[in-house]
């Protein structure tokens, strides 16, 4: 199968400009959190369930390396639903009180408890299946809680999705971002921007919510984007939605929603994804977030790890998103392609279960003196170990590890036969797999399947053109270990020769 144009897109390819350092999004270690506020005011808005009004608190980040502190943080509850839980999640602002304040880059953090994951990683996962895939990061890292000196629980910090995000990941921070939830299904409902401003998600919230440029209140694009999207799939409809939509992103994050059995999406449950008109580009991408009820967390009782992968959505309520874009042939075999890829490369168990085993490991001190963790289900230290491998519970059908292997052997077969047979002349290489990416010390080579033209040599350039080294690899088995501790950080080519035939990889190293 023809998968190089893919692995530069799905390793790194749109991930070129590498994040600004920040110890908050460090994920090779568990800071620490510290919030001080009056006891009344931590009562009152707890009791209440409020998560509209921030409190003013004492904010203290500790990374164990260094120790800082900011007077009049913001400090409120988050989430809809997960409002009544036992095990809180919150939401810091740093700007509330001293407007345009920001902290090691942000100014605000989303602290979320993963209350209903024995685990307490999917999420986390989750966002670095996202950006392997070549899809634009959100930092996510964890952290330990403590408010007035109690120590509250293991957290996931994850970025905030706002202007400083995208001001980080696009060229133009400027454009509309709308924040779209249940049932913002995207179905045409006419011409009038009124009847999608009035569709609500509860009382407060619209289901396609505004959340930059709020003065200006313009929807006219998004009911373009939606009048679009919703017309005849004739001859023209390709070129007519490409123009308004990136429907490459949709069709891969539909793609990882299935790899990673995300349910709670735009696909199934019209929901928890934002759109962005993204003004460098004049087309609409799409994100996707909340993506705790993933790799095998299931509330429907739907066996999402053998779920045809070609009939995701929900089959009886319009998803044009899927039902559109799939209807053009072109773009149904690019979504069969990511889920190729994604399933042979990036959550193959071989190259995601050591990544499981870290996470496991390092928040194994913070989980297991986490108490609040166990009042929402009664999750206890061995269903937190066992989540990872074994049922738990009704709504954790699965442990992480055996969703993953039955979802990738499902897949395989629901697509087996589906993919254009057409190739360039000549040999093709077999998969590459290049993990991790970024590297740091060491980056691993594994070629599928273990049968390929040896020697295979390959050579490593830094961005300028200027060669570094190269090496002849002859092991049909064992994955190459590239030694890369000389390196300078930056962005690379790694070239891959065999048999007449050669491709490209671009990786990036960063320090460790």
């Amino acid at each position: 199968m023809k998968n190089h144009a893919l692995l530069a897109c799905f390793l790194g390819l749109s991930s070129i400009l590498i994040a600004q350092s920040s110890a908050l999004y460090d994920d090779r270690i568990v800071g620490a959190i510290y919030l001080e506020l009056p006891a009344d005011s931590l009562q009152q808005f707890i009791a209440t369930q409020e998560n509209e009004h921030y409190y003013r608190a004492r904010f203290i980040f500790d990374d164990g390396a260094t120790r800082d502190t900011l007077y009049d943080a913001g400090l409120r509850l988050r989430g809809n639903t997960s409002l009544a839980a036992a095990k809180k999640s919150f939401k810091i602002s740093f700007n509330e009180y001293a407007p345009g304040r920001e902290y090691q880059g942000v100014r605000k953090l989303s602290l979320r408890a993963q209350h209903n994951d024995p685990t307490l990683v999917r999420e986390k996962l989750f966002y670095e299946v996202w950006k392997k895939a070549g899809m634009p990061e959100r930092r996510a890292a964890f952290v330990r809680l403590y408010i007035n000196q109690q120590y509250r629980g293991l957290y996931t910090n994850i970025e905030e999705l706002d202007k400083q995000w995208l001001g980080r990941t696009y060229p133009d921070n400027d454009g509309n971002l709308y924040k779209c939830t249940w049932p913002a299904n995207l179905a045409y409902l006419g011409p009038n921007e009124q009847t999608y401003k009035n569709l609500l998600n509860n009382p407060e919230e619209r289901a396609y919510d505004l959340k930059t440029n709020e003065e200006e209140d313009d929807y006219s694009r998004l009911v373009t984007l939606i009048t679009v999207l919703n017309q005849p799939v004739d001859a023209d409809y390709p070129a007519e939605i490409s123009q308004i939509l990136n429907v490459d992103q949709v069709l891969k994050a539909y793609a990882i929603d299935v790899a990673t059995g995300n349910w709670d999406d735009y696909f199934y449950l019209q929901n928890n994804y934002y759109l962005y008109d993204n003004p460098a580009t004049g087309r609409f991408e799409f994100i996707t977030y909340d993506t705790d009820n993933t790799f095998g967390v299931d509330w429907l009782n739907i066996d999402w790890a053998r779920r045809n992968a070609l009939e995701w959505q929900h089959p009886d309520m319009p998803r044009p998103l899927a039902t559109q874009l799939l209807a053009v042939p072109a773009f149904r075999e690019q979504y069969i392609r990511y889920l190729d890829t994604l399933t042979r490369l990036i959550v193959l168990p071989d190259s995601i279960f050591p990544r499981i085993d870290s996470l496991h490991q390092l928040i194994t001190p913070a989980a297991v003196a986490d108490v609040y963790r166990t009042l929402d289900y009664g999750y206890d230290v061995a269903d937190f170990h066992n989540g990872f491998t074994q049922t738990i519970d009704s709504h954790t059908p699965y442990g992480i590890k055996p969703f993953l292997g039955l979802r990738g052997d499902s897949t395989l077969s629901q697509i087996a036969g589906l993919l254009s047979a057409a190739e360039e002349p000549g040999l093709s290489l077999p998969e590459v797999l290049v993990y991790p990416n970024p590297a740091s010390d060491w980056l691993y080579v594994r070629f599928q399947p273990v049968f390929y033209p040896a020697p295979m040599r390959l050579s490593l350039y830094a961005a300028t053109g200027q060669f570094s080294q190269s090496w002849v690899w002859d092991a049909p088995v064992a994955p190459l270990v590239v030694p890369l501790h000389e390196l300078p950080e930056g962005v690379y080519f790694l070239h891959i020769e065999a048999a007449g035939q050669s491709r490209q990889q671009v990786l990036v190293k960063r320090k460790m």
